[in-house]
Formats: structure tokens, C-alpha cells, sequence
């Protein structure tokens, strides 16, 4: 039986690995941005001597180093960290793209799984082991899209990044790698970070 942490995981693809770490008999910490965000637990109630909520704002890495300890208070060891927790943006160029977004973007995208992988890390070479995924997505491998170039430099950044601290991983018992889904239909697509219909799947981009 694994023990896992996932961030942004109330909803789309998070939920989704969560529920099927689940039926595999893992025990798992959902985290969702915000004390409410969790409103699908009734679909993981059958569950429920296995999974904990814990809010996180991956911004921040007080948060981030709580989900921790009480993720380990619960599990006792944390076998799998995911780094799921991502922001889209509007589907505009970034010219138009206003400031909050661009800041939002680079704090969750970047700061938040270069803080997400600091702590796991930091914490998995005390205990002697553990894994770390990063989730990747559109510009990880180098594909540009107009109007969407701030996720994507976001992505691809998180890439880099990934690859240097496996190097620096190289001769520990913690390892780190990369998640690449493909292109998935969640939320987190088909609405823009306002809630509306994104603009992504109006004009069919993908």
C-alpha cells in the first residue's frame, strides 16, 4: 500500500489519478487550492478510511510544507508526491493577457511545483525514499500555440527544471520524473479560469 499527496486534486485529472490510487488500495491526501474547493468528496465517500483533504495554495510554501506534515501525521510516509496543481489563463495574446494572470501563471505553474519539489524532496532524502511527478502539458515539448504561450512557457520551464533536479537526484534513493497525459477534456480546458466556456474549445484550437 502506497501513501500519496497530490496538489490541485478536487477536480479533473487530480481527482481522477486520486480516485484510481484509491481503488488500488493507496492511501491519499487530495489539496485543492481553498478551504471549499473540495465538493467532490461524496464520490471518494466509500473511501473514506483513505483519503484526507488538505488545503494548499501551492503559492505558498507554508502551505505547501503543512500539506506535508500532516500528510505524514496521517500516513506516517509519503511514498508519491504529485505536483499536479496548475493555472490556465485566458485564450488571448499575451499583449492583451492582464498582469494578475501572467502573476498567477508563474506562481502556480513554476514557484508552485519548484516549491512542491523542494519540500517533497527535502523531506523524501530524510526518510531515504520516495518519488516525485511533475505533471507537464502544452510547451513541454517545444510546441507553440499562439494565445497560449504564458501556460506554455510555464510548461516548459517546469521541464527543465525537472530534468535538472533528476540530475541532481542522480545518486540519492529519491527519485523524480515527469507526467505527460496527452491532451485531456476537464475543466481546467473547456473553462476559462473565469468559469466560462473557453475560448480554447470555441474556436477549436487542439
Amino acid at each position: 500500500m502506497k501513501n500519496v499527496v497530490i496538489t490541485g486534486s478536487t477536480r479533473g485529472l487530480g481527482f481522477a489519478m486520486a480516485k484510481e490510487f484509491l481503488k488500488s488500495g493507496c492511501n491519499v491526501t487530495i489539496s485543492g487550492s481553498r478551504p471549499d474547493s473540495f465538493f467532490r468528496e461524496e464520490e471518494v465517500r466509500v473511501f473514506e478510511n483513505q483519503f484526507i483533504f488538505v488545503p494548499c495554495n501551492v503559492k505558498d510554501i507554508s502551505d505547501i510544507r503543512n500539506l506535508w506534515a500532516i500528510s505524514i501525521e496521517k500516513w506516517g510516509s509519503i511514498d508519491i508526491w504529485i505536483n499536479n496543481a496548475g493555472q490556465n489563463c485566458p485564450h488571448e495574446f499575451i499583449w492583451d493577457t492582464d498582469e494578475e494572470y501572467i502573476d498567477s501563471v508563474v506562481d502556480t505553474n513554476i514557484k508552485g511545483v519548484i516549491y512542491g519539489s523542494k519540500v517533497a524532496v527535502e523531506n523524501m532524502l530524510k526518510q531515504g525514499y520516495g518519488q516525485v511527478w511533475n505533471m507537464e502539458g502544452l510547451g513541454s515539448n517545444n510546441r507553440i500555440i499562439e494565445k497560449t504561450i504564458l501556460y506554455g512557457t510555464s510548461k516548459h520551464a517546469l521541464t527543465y527544471f525537472t530534468k535538472g533536479i533528476g540530475k541532481e537526484l542522480k545518486n540519492s534513493s529519491v527519485k523524480i520524473g515527469r507526467l505527460s497525459p496527452g491532451m485531456m477534456l476537464t475543466e481546467f480546458i473547456t473553462k476559462s479560469p473565469a468559469g466560462e466556456l473557453s475560448s480554447v474549445i470555441e474556436d477549436d484550437q487542439f
